[in-house]
């Protein structure tokens, strides 16, 4: 069997491994034949089985693949399954050692007097508004653009579902020009959903088209929302351009989108770096506010999900930290508790416990510096055929190496 087809079925059993343990796939999608499908592959196979199965593969990358940024994909794939399965089986990891094993990222918690120097930067942002209490302020802008319930499925299923067509061709002029050539985009579908963890998410969908979800128990901010637009489209675009190559080159493991790897980090940073991509700026001071305290938020999540999967804090410890530092409602903050803590209300291992890790750092770590240094030096067009044309490029552990010519 060669490296692509064991390495499909490999995350295939891994993903149904990982289901038993917390009723969520480690494959997010599958593109490729149905007889290498993730339910398709054995449902029975021990942690054992898998760690042993997946180090053979390492092996076989090693002396097989000669094309150097397509091994050390590979291997940085199949080392994070390796991680995820002894995490699920029990192994005692520690949670910087979890993070570092999926993502190829150190745990890194923002000190206090950096999350004060985002509260200054909130407050001045906020000027304008009354109340001598920033979180006085905070409370009147967010409630100003408030939306939930049968409103936001409303707007979702219209006026954003509209948007997302304006954004596809934004791609189209403002990205694929550079790239000089284009890519099959049958478009994104806006559905609404309930009881899920997180608050938006993209299905990607054989057939270069996706499903992209939105949860109306969270409570969004209009203004937000545009900027998850950017973002769940990017997820899209990243996707349409990895179909594209597997059905031209016919490698086998482009055809499954893994969670949990190296991957995932630059995935979320490019998709978090989507607006300056497009080179979308919106003259609306309400458009400054709302980053100021979206990036406040990502940092306090972060410090709260550490305290809670590092330090053994409790949840009620974590909901007062995001909402005291992080100028949440509690409402807000215990809603957010369910993506960062180790265990499920059923007592089951979080799947999504470390996951808060790669938007942020994927962003200012990784895609962000690589794409001003490439405005810097006017290499935009290398930088995106980089990025989308070339999939192996697309991971913490080999991005460094794919942007190597940027001086």
């Amino acid at each position: 069997m060669d490296v692509s087809e064991r390495y499909v079925r490999l995350c295939g059993e891994v993903s149904n491994f990982t289901e038993v343990k917390t009723g969520v796939s480690f494959v997010d999608a599958y593109i490729g034949p149905e007889n290498f499908a993730p339910e398709k592959q054995p449902k029975d196979t021990t942690p054992e089985e898998l760690i042993h199965a997946i180090e053979e593969l390492m092996d076989q990358v090693k002396s097989d693949v000669d094309t150097p940024l397509r091994a050390e994909h590979l291997l940085g794939e199949c080392q994070s399954m390796v991680v995820t399965v002894n995490w699920l089986s029990g192994k005692n990891i520690s949670y910087a050692d979890l993070v570092r094993g999926l993502f190829n990222i150190p745990l890194k918690r923002f000190s206090e007097s950096v999350i004060d120097k985002k509260i200054e930067e909130l407050d001045e942002a906020l000027r304008e508004y009354s109340g001598s209490e920033l979180r006085d302020r905070v409370t009147t802008f967010t409630k100003e653009g408030e939306i939930s319930g049968a409103d936001l499925k409303q707007l979702v299923e219209s006026d954003l579902q509209t948007k997302a067509i304006e954004v596809g061709q934004m791609f189209q002029e403002k990205v694929y020009s550079f790239i000089g050539t284009t890519v099959t985009d049958n478009g994104v579908e806006y559905q609404t959903v309930t009881g899920a963890p997180w608050s938006g998410y993209n299905w990607y969908q054989k057939g270069f088209k996706s499903l992209n979800q939105f949860n109306i128990d969270v409570t969004f901010n209009k203004i937000s929302l545009q900027g998850v637009i950017y973002h769940e489209y990017e997820h899209h675009v990243s996707n349409l351009w990895r179909e594209k190559y597997f059905q031209e080159t016919g490698n086998l493991e482009l055809a499954v989108v893994p969670l949990h790897t190296g991957r995932c980090v630059i995935s979320e940073g490019t998709a978090d770096t989507a607006k300056e991509f497009l080179g979308v700026v919106e003259d609306n001071p309400n458009i400054e506010i709302d980053e100021a305290l979206y990036t406040l938020r990502r940092m306090t999540s972060i410090n709260a999900a550490i305290m809670l999967n590092d330090e053994g804090k409790s949840s009620e410890e974590a909901i007062e930290y995001m909402s005291e530092r992080g100028y949440r409602t509690e409402k807000s903050a215990t809603g957010s508790i369910g993506f960062i803590r180790p265990k499920m209300e059923d007592g089951r291992t979080n799947f999504w416990a470390p996951y808060v890790f790669t938007y942020f750092f994927g962003r200012t770590d990784f895609v962000l510096p690589t794409f001003n240094k490439a405005v810097e030096q006017d290499e935009l067009a290398r930088f995106y055929q980089t990025l989308y044309l070339n999939p192996y490029s697309g991971s913490s552990v080999t991005w460094n190496k794919a942007f190597n010519w940027l001086k």
